[in-house]
Order: structure tokens, then sequence, then C-alpha cells
């Protein structure tokens, strides 16, 4: 029986992925501006990566080579939970994201039974909680430093 335990912890820990090495040196030459009006925000982000909002249009993700490198979610409490996302883990660091104080959280996102490295800026808005997360462990490096200072809350009238 210890045995099988061992086994699950071990086929359970090695499904977690990091962003693709590769990632780390693309060119970045061109860049995007999202805008989501739902949630309202802005973000400039490289042509290298592949935009997919959901379906009700709150969230976005961006994916490099098939990878989901970026995800911006905005929920409330609830929505957080179901979904996995930082409410369930203890904050890291206290940050600011366009001016505004939020929490820092780092975490294993897990879909199923594979796992993702996330690094998620937390902050609250329009009564609900707005992430900016980037599924990558350690330094952000340059482009996605970029996308993390490009990030800009909207006036919606």
């Amino acid at each position: 029986m210890k045995n099988r335990a061992g086994l699950f912890f071990l086929f359970f820990t090695a499904c977690v992925s990091d962003a693709p090495e590769e990632f780390a040196s693309i060119k970045a030459e061109t860049w995007n501006s999202f805008t989501n009006e739902i949630a309202g925000y802005t973000l400039s982000y490289p042509n290298e990566l592949e935009e997919d909002k959901s379906r009700d249009g709150k969230d976005a993700l961006f994916r490099y080579n098939g990878y989901p490198i970026i995800c911006v979610n905005f929920v409330d409490s609830t929505e957080g939970r179901r979904s996995g996302l930082w409410v369930k883990h203890r904050p890291v660091a206290d940050i600011l994201l366009n001016g505004v104080q939020g929490k820092k959280y780092e975490y294993i996102h897990y879909d199923a039974f594979f796992g993702m490295l996330v690094q998620s800026y937390v902050i609250n808005h329009k009564g609900k909680q707005l992430g900016l997360e980037f599924r990558k462990s350690g330094d952000l490096g340059s482009v996605l430093e970029k996308i993390y200072q490009s990030f800009s809350l909207t006036e919606i009238i």
C-alpha cells in the first residue's frame, strides 16, 4: 500500500509543466493591444501569442505554441475556488498592478491531472478579483515583464 501511495505522488507531481523553454527566446518585435471591456483592462502582447477569449467574454487566455502562458481571470471568490485559482492559496507578496495594491500568489493550477506553475498578480476591481496570471515559474523575463507593465485598467462608460 505504501508503494502505491508513493507511485501516485510521483505520477501526480510529474504532471506539472512550466512554460516552454523556447518562449524565453521569442523576438517579440510586433505587439498587439487587447482590451476587455467587461473586466475593464487593456494589455499589450507579442504577435507570437494567440488570443483566446472565454465564452462569456470576461476572461482571456494567451497561448504560445498551444501552451497557455498568460491568463487573465475576472472572478468572484466562488468562481475562483471552483476554478482552482489563487483564491484557495496564501499570497506570497504585496504588489502594485497599474498602481492598484494587490497580492501575488504562486501555486500549481491543476486541470484534471495536469498542473501548471502559476504566478498570479491579483487586485480587487469592480466588486470582483482581477488576476493577471503568468503560467511560468521564476523570473518573468523581459517579454512577460513588458506585458505586466502594459496592463492598465480602463474607464467603462
